[in-house]
């Protein structure tokens, strides 16, 4: 069977065309075989039709893709790539699944679905942020996120090129990628770039956008934004933007066709009327130019809304409030323009009309608001209205304009005035969007209008088709250069095809003597006229093959564009392209009084694209640039540039530049004309699809091979179409080849690459068929197995129930019987006395009836006449009732009559008068008639014409065929000639080969004489080779013990590196010690002198030493802040504090210790010393005698010729194996026993040196134990105290430098703001200077405005220039105040020394009494510190905690220091020091949490906070806190300060701590999120997701050495979970910070589900369900609470409902399952729903029901289908009680805080 004869097989989809739906589904009711020439099919709607086939079968129908294939996000990808197939893909996903963005290879089909979408919020942004195109759902955020990306890559300009017809939504789409580009290259300066970017679209919305007949919101004009970005540290900032813009549609401010509206900015003006009285304006229908479409408003739009969006942009982009009035002003002052009455003008006395002129009343009342509006002079306007000037060579002639003229020129003006307004706004947008800076490169967004063809088409949409050509030639040039790039990376070969080229039609258009060409020289003509240009394009441009002239009349013709033929009409054709304008009319708006009217209309139109195109390609390098462009030519005289000249020049510029970038293409599909929202227009569709080049592009991909597949994918699809032989796990692309060669026999067919597998169309949907077949036989063989082994069990089952119930039916009968003959003799006996009491009873029964029947019938009687009277009583007022509503029944009927006979007699009136009107307007067809004749002549001579140019061109081409054919003659007698010497070549190679064979024969005869020789020698050489394997394997032995001889000399050689090291350490101790004895003598100097001072002090000032141990710093501690101390106490830093502070040598008695010290240290020094030389010796003569290097080389060596001889040997029996002679064989056995010979004697060498070695290393190792052993004890403490000491000194020193370099980096920060500033200074007044020097008189308002702004921006500078000389000067302030402190605590120290001095005055007894009650009074649990020291406390407690430190603290240890610093300031009523104290406390963490940090340390201070927090709450004095304290607790409270405020602020800090861990904790668990939850399958483990684009490798779901990627996340929170505990953090908020992360894992997921529709399956929800399991089990296994995996419960439920079954009676059950999804989400799933092969299909009835009940739920309504990932849970933060005893706190002594704190 053929393929064609398998795809082609009874109940096969099929595609046949139709007639309104352009094609139709059917299915074939009868297999195809070769040869047939019918095939029978069924359509859709059943009905039976026959098609005609070629025996051949060529014209077969196009096949449907298969069901897997149908949806995809690439067209691209299908198999079957045709028409039908494209059309129904987008079909499914626009209409079924509401899917409006599609991919086709590089393009973006966008359809316009009239509706409002949730695509475009923040969440979806950062879902698209980082992924690759092609990892989630086509989108706009995709393409731009892959520009966006490829310009941080590769620093290149890119574009995007949006286009489509319009009502399309090109302008939505553009705005939707500017949207995308400012948020992700958003800058945080001040000048909020990405703010004026988005501002600048309803600015250029409301001036250059319109109603349409297709659409309320058509740019009629081009549009270029250039966004401009910089890099800044790898990243790309939005820098600014450029707006350029392409022909706009003037004639539309003064006329519109019906059904259209103007410009939108007039609407909104007169909606907003209400804010300008003084413009004079009036209702919009008031106004000739604006009620001429009859469509005023458009729906679900307010103008006045607009008008406020559009000034409130116009702000933001640096409009000022005068400019906008001046705006409105000349925008009031069009409308009122346009109202300007010309009527007619009469002779001079008489009635008769002059119709050379016309007149203007002088007291019109729009020409006089006109004329104040634009502070013109209204005279000269009226008169230049009815007057125009033609100018001589020496005078000027005044000539009076009629009416038409006047009209025309009033509309010349309006327009001329809209253009240079529109021109003046986007040259104000480009300076506000530009602010001048450097720029790396730039995306642009093209936003262009689309083919446009309507029942009359003029010269703007000439302009506009010629734009989509050019555009289009581009687009195909670079479509076909990527398609033959994608072949060339994979390595395949591809036949080059050729692609439609559209130059003819540009040529057209653009060379000499076409249509722009002809067009100009005809404006160019005093006379010339619409006419005169169409009879010569007929003349000219009828060679041209895509030109046609009409078949009747000369004021059209037809140009065949790309996507279709259009008819222009020329009239208006030289006018618009002129554009001419009065120039008297303009002269009159230049001296007009408003500065604005006359800068626009100064303004002169400047290409600033074409000149940033020339930079461009000056740049480009080396890259190769395709050019659309012909040169053109210019003139030798210069004329003015008219319209399509200009046109065609910013054309020209715009493809440069798009040539000159990496382009990106945007398709946009207009679905209908109705506005609906999802409506499918199948014709109009397939038209667009042909015009934007979607179907080019599927063209040319199935040209080639359009079906790809990864290597896994296909192999995890088709495994199933291999045996078991043919597959190999470890190399899967040979796996994926077996499959495909068995299956496909045609070569060309497919092409493996290096990465994928390409396929010709249709050999995917072959595939699947083949699959499909395999799965059916094997399910049926595998339900057949089932289906007996069920039928046999239920027959087993049923053969035993049956004995048993027969069994037990036997005995229940015989049972029964014995139970019914007991039974029939009781019942007689019960019969008889049965009988008598029913006949006593039945008497007294009737007894008791008869009474009761009389009784009982009286009773009726009487009620029945009573009802009769209520009857005849209610029938009476119902009758009188009825007639009532009878009559005013029947009088309405007649009232409605009359009226219905009045409507019949007015319509009939009206239609007669509606027929005679319409009888009046055909009069004018007799005119046609007249001329009937005159263009059936035309006609004729035009196909005579016509046929003598066929003639005349057939005799040109026959004789241009003659020089051909003698061209094709020569080239044959050469080719013969050429032939005949070949085949003499050919005879004398074969007499050449002959000579050979018979060479090679006798050649072999002498071989096999050498062999017979060779067997002989053959016997000899084994015996000796027996011989020298004898001796290798001697060899071998004595090499391997001399390895192990060199591993015992690497083992000493270790030890005596170790002695090294004990060495150096001694030497450090000699210095050390050296130092030390330096120090010493300073030191006792100095000592003698304090000695002094101090007997004298003691004598004045008795018990003055014991205060100065509580309150003064020693000179042993202060030491210690000394970056450039080494030792224990070194000269310099007691010089340095003595010449700093000289009152410290009054409190010098801790001295005397460092002195004892020093001596002990002297002493074990000198002894250290002697050890030292004599171990030196002994080293240096171990050394001497020690070669380890040596040796180990030797024996390396050794062992590289033992390799060399192996290699060597097997040489030798290869040589011998393949017949190498004996001469040589001898001559390498010599040489082999020579080398032997000379290793073995090196080996006796080398053991009796390893031997002499060995004993020496024995004799010195019992020495050196001796010696080290004798003084381990001294030499131990002397080690701990030496590095103890380098401990401190190195962390006070890297402490140092940390400040150091934190102020240097502030000063250094200040300094060169403070030089930033004075830059803008000196900029912004040599702007202003220079701008004061080059103005003139004449713009003195202009120079005003710019003085303000300038003085304006130059006062910001010098106020942000104070506000950081204020810091600066508060820095040194505080400096000073540092300073300062030491001279106040100086003097607090003085009046306690009197104080004290008092005290000892009294008796002991008092003395010693009042101390002991002081010492009884005095709490416990405080730190005493010094104000200055706190920038130092605080510095050590956050560099020196680190995590491995905070291990072995008290959880929350530097909370409860703080606090105790705090209680001492309360006991000493110290209110600046306790808000000093928190303030720089809360500052410190703040800037901590601010800057990256590790996360261990974000924990171990968000710990502290809350320790610190509780402990303020504990000791507060609050009832609600302070209950469960014990006494001793209380006594501790605070008594002086309330801190309600600082708990406060420390809340604050705490819940911004705890943000920024997780959101720190959130950015490392991100990119393990989806590999974990949605690609980890456990069963395979190597799945990656089939179908999709996957351009670019997909990094992020790393190996990490085959570990499951769920079981790297779970491990990254086991990370998290064991540093929380380590830290101390509490289970109450380590379950909220799980919470919270489960929650981000969830959103990240399911967005991640949400827009990836080909994972939506059932194999993802048992994937998911799997992976959430793991998480879930590892929370139990923690035994954290359920509310814990609260946030994963939408998740879950997604799960369950893509494991759910579909059907309409599961509605209520799907409802029921997802509770926490909205009803987006759950629609999005059901639409994104991929089905397999034997899954029901989701109907549209099902959808509507769900949709029903989901919005019966009672829910927050919602659009939005994803979940927000920037969402953090609030923080609780809860009081704890603390048991801890605050007296029983310890200071350690590695935090180094001794020097500042002291408990008390």
């Amino acid at each position: 069977m053929s393929s064609e004869e398998m795809l082609y097989a009874k109940g096969s989809k099929i595609w046949i065309p139709h007639a309104e739906q352009v094609w139709e589904s059917a299915s074939l009711e009868e297999s195809y075989h070769k040869g047939d020439t019918i095939l029978k099919i069924q359509t859709e709607s059943g009905a039976l039709k026959e098609i005609k086939l070629k025996p051949d079968g060529s014209n077969l129908p196009p096949l449907r893709n298969p069901a897997i294939l149908v949806g995809q996000n690439d067209l691209t990808t299908l198999s079957y790539l045709h028409e039908p197939g494209v059309l129904y893909n987008l079909r499914v996903r626009f209409c079924e699944r509401q899917i409006i963005y599609t991919y086709c290879g590089i393009i973006l089909v966008a359809i316009n679905p009239y509706a409002d979408l949730p695509l475009y919020g923040p969440n979806i942004i950062r879902a698209y942020r980082g992924h690759a195109m092609g990892d989630l759902e086509p989108h706009i955020f995709a393409l731009a996120e892959e520009a966006y990306t490829k310009l941080e890559r590769e620093n290149c300009n890119l574009s995007i090129i949006v286009s489509g017809e319009s009502g399309a939504g090109k302008t939505v789409s553009a705005k939707y990628a500017m949207r995308y580009f400012a948020a992700v290259g958003g800058s945080e300066s001040e000048t909020q770039v990405e703010r004026k970017v988005l501002a600048s679209s309803p600015i250029m919305e409301a001036f250059g956008n319109a109603k349409t007949t297709r659409n309320d919101n058509s740019s009629r004009f081009g549009k270029f934004t250039k966004l401009l970005f910089t890099n800044q540290m790898g990243v790309m900032y939005l820098q600014g933007a450029t707006v350029h813009t392409y022909l706009l549609e003037k004639s539309r401010v003064v006329y519109q066709a019906q059904g259209e509206r103007n410009y939108h900015i007039f609407y909104q003006l007169c909606a907003a009327r209400a804010k300008y009285p003084e413009l004079v304006l009036d209702h919009q229908d008031s106004y000739q130019f604006l009620n001429m479409g009859g469509s005023p408003d458009i729906e679900r739009i307010s103008d006045a809304d607009q008008f406020n969006e559009t000034v409130q942009a116009m702000t933001v982009l640096g409009f000022s409030i005068q400019q906008i009035a001046d705006i409105v002003k000349i925008l009031a002052g069009i409308l009122h323009l346009g109202n300007i009455a010309v009527s007619k003008k009469y002779m001079e006395g008489s009635d008769v009309e002059d119709s050379d002129s016309c007149d203007i009343f002088q007291n019109d009342l729009h020409l006089q608001v006109t004329g104040d509006l634009l502070k013109i002079n209204a005279e000269d306007l009226r008169r230049w209205l009815l007057m125009r000037k033609i100018e001589s060579a020496n005078e000027y002639v005044l000539i009076p304009n009629n009416k038409e003229m006047a009209m025309a020129a009033r509309d010349a003006l309006a327009k001329h005035i809209y253009a240079k307004l529109f021109q003046y706004i986007v040259n104000v947008l480009n300076k506000s969007l530009h602010n001048g800076s450097k720029q790396c490169s730039f995306i642009g967004v093209l936003d262009i209008y689309g083919f446009e063809t309507f029942e009359v088409n003029s010269f703007e949409q000439f302009c506009i088709n010629y734009a989509n050509e050019k555009l289009q030639q581009q687009f195909n040039q670079h479509v076909f250069k990527l398609e033959q790039e994608e072949y060339l990376k994979e390595g395949i070969t591809w036949t080059m095809i050729d692609f439609y080229d559209n130059q003819p039609c540009i040529d057209l258009i653009e060379t000499r003597l076409g249509v722009l060409d002809l067009l100009d020289e005809e404006c160019r003509m005093p006379k010339g006229s619409d006419e005169s240009w169409a009879g010569k394009l007929v003349d000219k441009c009828n060679k041209f093959p895509h030109f046609e002239k009409p078949r009747f009349g000369t004021t059209s013709f037809f140009i065949k564009h790309f996507s279709d033929t259009v008819e222009y009409d020329v009239n208006g054709f030289l006018e618009k392209n002129r554009d001419t304008v009065s120039k008297e009319l303009t002269n009159v708006l230049t001296q007009s009084n408003m500065q604005l009217c006359k800068q626009v209309m100064i303004l002169e139109e400047v290409d600033t694209l074409g000149t940033d195109a020339n930079k461009i390609a000056t740049t480009l390098g080396g890259r190769v640039v395709i050019s659309a462009n012909r040169k053109q030519v210019v003139s030798s005289k210069q004329h003015k540039k008219t319209v399509g000249s200009q046109f065609q020049e910013s054309l020209a510029s715009l493809i440069s530049t798009l040539h000159a970038t990496t382009p990106h293409y945007v398709r946009c599909i207009k679905p209908n004309d109705d506005k609906i929202a999802f409506k499918w227009e199948t014709a109009k569709i397939i038209q667009q699809l042909r015009a934007c080049g979607v179907l080019e592009t599927v063209r040319i991909s199935a040209a080639g091979f359009p079906s790809r597949w990864l290597y896994p994918d296909f192999y995890m699809r088709y495994q199933l179409l291999a045996h078991r032989s043919q597959i190999d796990k470890n190399d899967m692309k040979q796996s994926c080849r077996n499959i495909v060669l068995k299956w496909i026999q045609d070569e060309d067919k497919y092409r493996f690459g290096n990465t994928q597998i390409f396929f010709r169309a249709g050999q995917v949907a072959y595939l699947e068929q083949v699959r499909a077949n395999l799965r059916k036989k094997y399910i049926t063989t595998v339900q057949s197995v089932v289906r007996r082994f069920i039928k046999r069990r239920r027959y087993v089952k049923l053969q035993k129930i049956i004995f048993g119930i027969q069994r037990h039916a036997r005995g229940y009968m015989a049972r029964m019987r014995a139970q019914k003959l007991r039974e029939a003799r009781a019942a007689l006996i019960l019969s008889k006395y049965a009988r008598g009491w029913l006949c006593r009873r039945r008497y007294l029964r009737l007894c008791h009836s008869v009474a009761g029947i009389q009784q009982y019938a009286r009773g009726m009687l009487a009620r029945n006449r009573f009802y009769a009277m209520r009857d005849y009583f209610r029938a009476v007022q119902i009758q009188r009732f009825v007639r009532g509503v009878l009559a005013r029944r029947a009088y309405q009927k007649r009232r409605r009559s009359i009226i219905i006979c009045q409507a019949a007699v007015r319509r009939f009136l009206a239609r007669r008068q509606f027929k005679r009107m319409k009888a009046e307007a055909k009069t004018i067809s007799h005119m046609e008639n007249k001329y009937m004749g005159l263009e059936n002549k035309i006609i004729s001579m035009q196909q005579r014409i016509d046929e003598l140019n066929r003639d005349n061109s057939a005799l040109k081409h026959k004789t241009s065929e003659i020089s051909v054919l003698k061209m094709k003659l020569e080239m044959k007698k050469n080719l013969e000639h050429e032939f005949k010497n070949i085949k003499a070549a050919c005879l004398d190679k074969d007499k050449l080969i002959e000579a050979l064979n018979k060479q090679l024969e006798s050649e072999r005869d002498e071989k096999m004489q050498l062999l017979e020789e060779n067997g002989h020698s053959q016997e000899e050489w084994n015996k000796q080779k027996q011989i020298w394997c004898m001796e290798n394997r001697e060899l071998r032995k004595q090499v391997d013990s001399m390895i192990e001889m060199a591993k015992n000399a690497a083992g000493n050689q270790r030890e005596h590196e170790e002695r090294m090291l004990t060495e150096i350490d001694n030497k450090e101790l000699n210095e050390a010690y050296q130092r030390a004895i330096k120090d010493k003598e300073v030191i006792e100097n100095e000592n003698y002198l304090l000695k002094e001072e101090l007997s004298h002090f003691q004598q004045q000032h008795n018990g003055i030493a014991a205060f100065n141990m509580h309150h003064t710093r020693t000179a042993s501690n202060a030491s210690s802040q000394n970056e450039d101390d080494v030792g224990y106490g070194s000269a310099k830093n007691t010089l340095e504090i003595n010449s700093r502070y000289p009152d410290l040598r009054n409190k010098n008695d801790s001295f005397l210790d460092n002195t004892s010290i020093v001596v002990k240290l002297r002493s074990i020094l000198e002894e250290e010393k002697q050890k030292h030389r004599s171990l030196q010796e002994q080293y240096v003569k171990l050394a001497s005698r020690n070669k380890p290097t040596e040796d180990s080389f030797r024996v390396s060596e050794l062992e590289v010729e033992n390799e060399k001889l192996r290699s060597d040997y097997d040489q030798l029996r290869t040589s011998i194996k393949h017949g190498v002679e004996i001469n040589e064989l001898n001559a390498q056995h010599a040489a082999l026993q020579e080398e032997v010979r000379r290793r073995r004697e090196e080996c006796i060498q080398l053991k009796a040196v390893l031997l002499q070695q060995s004993q020496t290393l024995r004799s010195i190792e019992p020495e050196s134990l001796q010696l080290r052993g004798s003084d381990a004890s001294n030499v131990h403490e002397l080690m701990e105290a030496f590095h103890s000491q380098k401990l401190v000194n190195r962390q006070l020193e890297s402490e140092l430098k940390a400040i150091t370099e934190e102020h240097n980096s502030k000063l250094i920060e200040m300094t060169q703001a403070i030089e930033r500033l004075n830059n803008e200074k000196d900029e912004l007044q040599e702007v202003l200077f220079k701008s004061i020097d080059e103005s003139d008189q004449d713009n003195i308002e202009t120079l005003k405005q710019n003085d303000r702004y300038l003085r304006l921006e130059l006062k910001k500078a010098i106020t942000q220039y104070l506000l950081v000389q204020d810091e600066l000067k508060l820095a040194n302030a505080k400096l000073k105040a540092y300073r300062q402190d030491g001279g106040k605590l100086e003097n607090q120290l003085e009046e306690e020394m009197s104080r004290n001095k008092a005290a000892n005055n009294n008796n002991s007894n008092d003395v010693g009494a009042n101390v002991t009650k002081q010492k009884s009074q005095n709490p416990l649990g405080l730190m005493k510190f010094h104000n200055s020291d706190l920038d130092k406390i605080l510095q050590r407690l956050l560099s020196s905690l680190t995590p491995r430190t905070v291990v072995g603290l008290l959880p929350g240890f530097p909370a409860y220091l703080i606090f105790m610093c705090i209680r001492y300031t309360d006991l000493t009523n110290a209110d600046d020091d306790v808000r000093e104290l928190l303030s720089k406390f809360v500052m410190q963490i703040k800037k901590m949490h601010r800057t990256p940090h590790p996360i261990e340390n974000r924990v171990i201070w968000l710990v502290n906070s809350i320790t610190l927090l509780n402990l303020l709450k504990q000791y507060g004095d609050v009832e609600e806190y302070v209950k469960f304290n014990t006494e001793k607790q209380n006594q501790q409270q605070l008594k002086n300060f309330n801190l309600f405020e600082y708990r406060r602020v420390i809340l604050d800090l705490i819940v911004n701590l705890y943000q920024a861990l997780v959101m720190q904790i959130q950015s490392l668990l991100d990119p393990k999120i989806v590999p974990a939850i949605l690609n980890n399958d456990e069963i395979q483990r190597t799945r990656h997701p089939h179908g999709m684009r996957n351009r670019s490798a997909d990094a992020s779901s790393p190996d990490h050495g085959n570990v499951p990627a769920w079981k790297q996340l779970i491990g990254q929170l086991e990370h998290f979970y064991k540093q929380f505990q380590h830290f101390g953090l509490d289970s109450i908020y380590a379950e909220q910070i799980f919470s919270q992360l489960l929650y981000f894992v969830c959103a990240v997921a399911l967005n991640c589900l949400m827009l990836r529709g080909d994972i939506c399956m059932w194999e993802t929800g048992m994937i998911i369900r799997y992976n959430l399991g793991c998480i879930e089990d590892w929370v139990r296994d923690k035994k954290m609470s359920n509310e814990v995996l609260a946030p994963l419960a939408p998740l879950n439920q997604v799960s369950q409902l893509l494991q759910s079954r579909k059907s309409e009676e599961d509605v209520q059950t799907i409802c029921d399952l997802c509770t926490s999804l909205n009803t987006a989400q759950v629609l999005k799933v059901m639409k994104s729903y991929k089905l397999d092969d034997y899954e029901s299909e989701i109907t549209n009835v099902f959808l509507d029901k769900l949709t029903q009940k989901l919005n019966a739920r009672k829910m927050p309504k919602s659009d939005e289908f994803t979940m927000d990932q920037n969402f953090i849970h609030p923080f609780k933060v809860m009081f704890k009680y603390s048991d801890i005893k605050l007296e029983e706190i310890e200071l350690p002594p590695h935090l180094n805080l001794d020097e500042f704190l002291t408990k008390i």
